[in-house]
């Protein structure tokens, strides 16, 4: 590797990717929000989405096709997209960008409305749960799309979780000054997050031993470098967010249109060009080379330079009761920032990280249940951003009610589905989990 050329490289990225985030927000933050679902047939297992096509669109006539190819991945249209996920029975809802809560939950509403409608006659449910309860990970269970061929090829098996995965992700927007620091703090609250949502226990039909398997076994993906989850620390600056990225491995590369193999890590690619301004389209195969490496990084906080935005990625999808908890978390959790900084400084010193990085340890096995780095830590974080919600005046920290009601009893709703799978199997949890 010449690492001059790579050093140089790391700064022109850093440069570009910060350039995407504007100097200050001239407008209250805005939210979006990605949400996947498990759709089950009646006995639990997965149903196939690709049925829901059709009478998706009957129910709305404005929804449009997305194609790769042939495939149909998705329907799309100014309210709200539908998509394909890598497994073929989970279902995203992509809403947003909305000014506040109240316009994300409507909207949301309305898609979950028309995806409940579309599913009743095909004997189909909707789970408010953060993966798919009964199906095992195979291959055959992969939707088919090109690149995730390729990825399983890349990856090995551990790559197939996310056949069975269901998050619940919200993104916010960010200023250029919040990028890093914002950042940072979202992936140092990973256990938080965890903690208060976790909500996937069971899958093939049994008990995992931890409230949040997708998190467990998603950690396997390249768990020597922190590609999925909490970071080992903090990056700091953009430069060193972009170093870290860069030293992951190349997994995917384009070859035309085409997304094949990569090889070696992505800094041994950089290694190969001279540098050059990001903005000269000579150099435009760069820009796009680092923007596929870097979508496939998934810490649980990370910046997204399409819109400006911080996606939180750490929550299941929630019970169908409470499905605004892991979103407007998320936005306190942002909105909070400053405050929440300091009531970590406050009870855990000058760097938290090792504390927080045990706790997320023990809250993906634990949840709510798991000791908190310091007595109150968890309550006094969720009241910042509280706090921080209502100071937009709003009325939006209304739907962070769920989330005090589960600390109190310090009960995740991952505790509220073992116990309905206790009493009767993965044909009670269905019935605790399905939306009706």
């Amino acid at each position: 590797m010449t690492e001059p050329r790579v050093d140089a490289w790391i700064r022109l990225l850093a440069d570009h990717f910060s350039s995407a985030f504007p100097q200050r927000l001239d407008a209250p933050r805005t939210i979006g929000r990605e949400a996947e679902y498990p759709v089950v047939r009646a006995d639990g297992a997965a149903a196939e989405v690709a049925d829901l096509w059709a009478p998706l669109m009957a129910l709305d006539p404005g929804l449009t096709a997305k194609r790769e190819g042939d495939l149909i991945v998705g329907l799309v249209s100014d309210q709200v997209e539908f998509s394909a996920e890598v497994g073929r029975g989970t279902i995203e809802l992509i809403t947003g960008p909305e000014p506040d809560l109240h316009g994300i939950r409507a909207r949301h509403d309305a898609a979950l409305d028309h995806l409940t409608e579309a599913c009743r006659p095909l004997g189909y449910q909707v789970l408010g749960y953060g993966i798919q309860p009964v199906t095992p990970a195979t291959p055959a269970f992969m939707t088919p799309k090109a690149r995730y061929g390729v990825l399983l090829d890349v990856i090995g098996e551990s790559w197939l979780w996310f056949t069975l995965t269901a998050s619940d992700q919200v993104h916010l927007d960010l200023a250029r000054d919040e990028l890093t620091p914002i950042t940072d703090l979202g992936n140092l609250l990973a256990g938080v997050t965890v903690a208060l949502t976790a909500n996937s226990p069971i899958f093939g039909g049994a008990d995992c031993g931890a409230v949040s398997a997708r998190e467990k076994e998603m950690g396997a993906i390249h768990a020597g470098s922190d590609r999925h989850g909490m970071p080992r620390a903090a990056d700091g600056d953009c430069g060193a967010m972009i170093r870290r990225y860069v030293g992951q491995a190349h997994l995917l590369s384009w070859d035309g249109a085409r997304k094949v193999r990569g090889d070696g890590d992505f800094s041994d690619w950089l290694a190969q060009r001279e540098p050059g301004a990001l903005d000269d389209p000579a150099q435009a195969d760069v820009w796009e080379a680092f923007l596929l490496h870097e979508h496939y990084i998934w810490n649980s906080a990370r910046p997204r330079t399409a819109h400006a935005t911080l996606e939180l990625r750490a929550a299941c999808q929630q019970p169908l009761d409470t499905h605004m908890a892991a979103t407007a978390l998320g936005a306190a959790l942002v909105e909070g920032a400053p405050a929440i900084a300091q009531v970590l400084a406050d009870a855990l010193g000058g760097d938290p990280w090792p504390a927080m990085r045990r706790y997320h340890h023990d809250a993906v096995r634990s949840g709510l249940r798991a000791d908190e780095p310091a007595p109150g830590l968890v309550r006094a974080i969720l009241e910042a951003g509280r706090d921080a919600l209502g100071a937009r005046g709003l009325g939006e920290e209304a739907y962070l009610a769920p989330l005090f009601d589960r600390l109190e009893r310090r009960s995740s709703p991952a505790h509220d589905a073992l116990a309905a799978f206790e009493s009767g199997g993965a044909a009670a949890l269905i019935a605790h989990a399905a939306r009706r």
